[in-house]
């Protein structure tokens, strides 16, 4: 029984090398490299999610992509993000007629320039997330920083992953 379980680990590892997988993020960090710039253009209407904005896509391009975050003269990408757009969407209603259940949709425009080749794309990402509010149906300033920031990191998921796609 254990034989069969090395050979299969075996097989297994020989497959996935051999067909030459590589995860998203290699073509990611290939694309952006391993020294970026991040400016992100502060919203006047919504000022606190847009520095939010910024801390999030340093940690995702530190975590995911192990590249450092330089001055912009150091950079060899530079990002550029924006959040465009902030829509709250009622999804349910109790009894009485009091929605209950939102959904917070964000777009965030991503502007990317390669400092080596010259390349510039712009990509605008869209996030969302659907939550319930207590019975009063009121949404406080703290529920809506929270569907804002994880509306923003499903965008910055995408944009991750668009980055990888394109740069393949």
């Amino acid at each position: 029984m254990q034989k069969i379980f090395i050979a299969f680990v075996c097989a297994m590892v020989f497959s996935f090398g051999g067909c030459g997988y590589k995860p998203l993020a290699y073509n990611t960090q290939k694309t952006l490299g391993d020294k970026i710039y991040i400016e992100v253009k502060i919203d006047p209407r919504d000022p606190q999610n847009s520095v939010i904005l910024k801390d999030e896509l340093s940690k995702s391009i530190f975590e995911r992509l192990h590249a450092n975050i330089v001055d912009k003269n150091d950079a060899i990408s530079i990002i550029e993000v924006q959040l465009r757009s902030v829509n709250f969407n009622s999804l349910a209603e109790n009894r009485t007629g009091f929605a209950t259940f939102y959904r917070c949709e964000v777009i965030v425009e991503f502007k990317y320039i390669n400092n080596l080749n010259q390349k510039m794309r712009i990509f605008n990402k869209r996030g969302y997330y659907n939550f319930s509010v207590n019975e009063n149906s009121i949404i406080t300033d703290s529920i809506r920083l929270e569907a804002i920031n994880r509306s923003v990191l499903q965008a910055l998921d995408g944009f991750i992953s668009q980055v990888g796609i394109d740069g393949y």
